[in-house]
């Protein structure tokens, strides 16, 4: 029965074959460019000495992420990317800032069987592969700096109440 019916399996299979085909020239290539950012604790235990910057690495993370997709930063890399050339004319850049925002994925990574974040992962996707690896780097550079940028604040921050309190401890203990 088979073997006198095979045309019934062959022919949907080759159909199918050809419109999967077909579909593979027609649609546009998506490329989707991702690095991973790992997030090191401090190696010195607290015990020893008690960390000046504190704050919850979840919270940040969220913080910067708000400050790196800001409308400012997205249109100085559309700029600097040369990225949607054919919708600039058509778009405002309120517009261009939303796509961009589409196309950026941010995704937590956290240690197997416990709560603690590890490391992030940011995704750009672009009909470029190297335009997408070009923004994939942008912004996981500034990532990294603003975070620099927040911690080293805070330091200076934190540092600056300790040297006040000292003060104020020397100024009252000379009275």
């Amino acid at each position: 029965i088979v073997q006198r019916r095979s045309w019934y399996f062959l022919i949907p299979l080759f159909l199918g074959w050809a419109v999967v085909w077909g579909a593979s020239w027609m649609l546009p290539s998506i490329y989707r460019s991702s690095t991973l950012i790992l997030v090191e604790q401090p190696t010195v235990p607290d015990k020893y000495v008690a960390p000046n910057v504190s704050g919850d690495l979840q919270d940040r993370l969220q913080s910067i992420s708000q400050q790196i997709l800001s409308r400012t930063n997205l249109i100085h890399i559309i700029e600097k990317q040369n990225l949607y050339p054919e919708l600039r004319s058509r778009k405002t850049s309120d517009d261009l800032v939303d796509m961009m925002r589409k196309n950026v994925e941010i995704e937590l990574v956290k240690n197997p069987g416990s709560t603690e974040l590890n490391a992030f992962n940011i995704y750009y996707s672009a009909p470029n592969p190297i335009i997408a690896q070009q923004v994939t780097s942008e912004l996981s550079n500034l990532f990294i700096t603003e975070n620099l940028d927040v911690r080293q604040q805070q330091s200076q921050n934190t540092t600056k109440f300790m040297e006040s309190a000292l003060e104020d401890a020397r100024r009252d203990m000379t009275q």
